[in-house]
């Protein structure tokens, strides 16, 4: 960063383009090797490959391999096209009708139009091929910055730590990545957690049981949901039990086939005396309590549902799902406040910013059924 906090890629670049301009390199002439611009400047050869990476997403020079990097011929149609990407944001989501998706969209809308930004919209579709091809395709384009909602926390590291080095404006929502030097935007999904657990505690419920569909270890915001049920346990003086506890769950039920995963799983708790669970999404805990109601299982009477996310599918069951509302709208809108932000003042310090969730209860919680409550 030089004293006005402005990267040393950037004035390379803008020395360079200032120098292309002027006709000092002209069109179809080369320019200086990485490792001679890196002695010029005094800075590392990665430095130097980003300023270069950054004139070819302008459209100044192209690049050739094993010879060189090359002024680019230009017009007006593509002076355009390089000036006007510096005003667009990118937000990658895995699916424009995933749960939260309006919300994170109008947030960071809103916020970037009131700021003389623009937001383009795509697409990953679970899928992480897609998602890196997205993330090499956008910053090639010259896209000024991206706002991501990772497919999960273990894939595309290999880009996303390049990014980083490049100093590349980036921030991810929903997930975030422990080792990676990523700022991220996040629900505060431990907290929302605990307070459902100690919620179902409060009703009297001792034998909550916890529910996911993927793997604590590949997505952050299922894990730390999980360490808040746990801790939320241990607070109260209940035990940590792992027959109460099923993670992974798409796995063996994708193995076995839904409905006997379901019957398992509900037979389980019936012999265990579970007489509460709390779920990963709202999207398991409207599929188990329409199977709790299949099998005459009196909700909330003899057992209690709590989600995650309050998803409209929510309020549309036979019995409204008590749940954890997250706000995505301020997600995306303060995402889209640390990347201008970024853009405007400099790279900031990465840091995981958490925005507050809360309880909604609606109709499957009620008092632990008599009997099963143990003080």
């Amino acid at each position: 960063m030089t004293k006005d906090n402005k990267p040393l890629y950037s004035v390379i670049m803008d020395q360079l383009k200032s120098e292309i301009s002027s006709g000092l390199y002209r069109p179809e002439s080369q320019l200086p090797t990485e490792a001679e611009l890196s002695s010029r400047f005094g800075v590392s050869r990665i430095t130097t490959r980003r300023a270069l990476d950054e004139l070819e997403r302008d459209g100044y020079i192209y690049r050739i391999k094993g010879s060189g990097s090359f002024v680019k011929p230009r017009n007006r149609g593509q002076e355009n096209r390089a000036e006007g990407t510096g005003k667009m944001i990118s937000l990658i989501l895995p699916s424009e009708d995933d749960r939260g998706t309006m919300g994170y969209i109008r947030g960071a809308s809103d916020w970037l139009n009131a700021n003389g930004y623009y937001l383009s919209i795509h697409q990953s579709d679970y899928d992480s091929q897609k998602e890196r091809d997205l993330l090499e395709m956008l910053t090639r384009k010259g896209i000024a910055a991206i706002i991501l909602y990772p497919r999960n926390d273990q894939t595309n590291y290999d880009i996303l730590h390049r990014l980083c080095l490049d100093e590349y404006p980036i921030v991810t929502i929903d997930k975030y990545f422990e080792s990676l030097p990523l700022g991220a935007v996040v629900s505060d999904n431990f907290n929302g957690s605990y307070q459902a657990v100690s919620r179902l505690i409060e009703l009297g419920h001792r034998k909550i049981a916890f529910l996911t569909a993927v793997t604590i270890e590949s997505t952050s915001s299922v894990r730390d949901r999980y360490f808040g049920y746990c801790q939320a346990l241990k607070d109260h003086g209940l035990p940590i039990d792992s027959r109460y506890i099923r993670l992974n769950m798409k796995g063996y039920r994708e193995q076995v086939g839904g409905e006997r995963f379901y019957k398992e799983l509900l037979d389980s708790y019936s012999a265990d005396g579970v007489t509460a669970v709390h779920t990963e999404n709202d999207l398991i805990a409207a599929s188990l309590l329409n199977l709790c109601l299949d099998r005459g299982i009196r909700i909330p009477e003899e057992f209690s549902i709590i989600g995650f996310d309050n998803n409209p599918v929510t309020e549309h069951v036979l019995i409204p799902l008590t749940t954890i509302e997250q706000n995505f709208y301020e997600i995306g809108r303060q995402a889209a406040e640390i990347i201008v932000g970024w853009l405007e003042k400099g790279r900031q310090t990465p840091g995981r910013v958490l925005v507050p969730v809360k309880l909604v209860e609606r109709g499957t919680t009620a008092l632990a059924p008599e009997g099963s409550v143990v003080e």
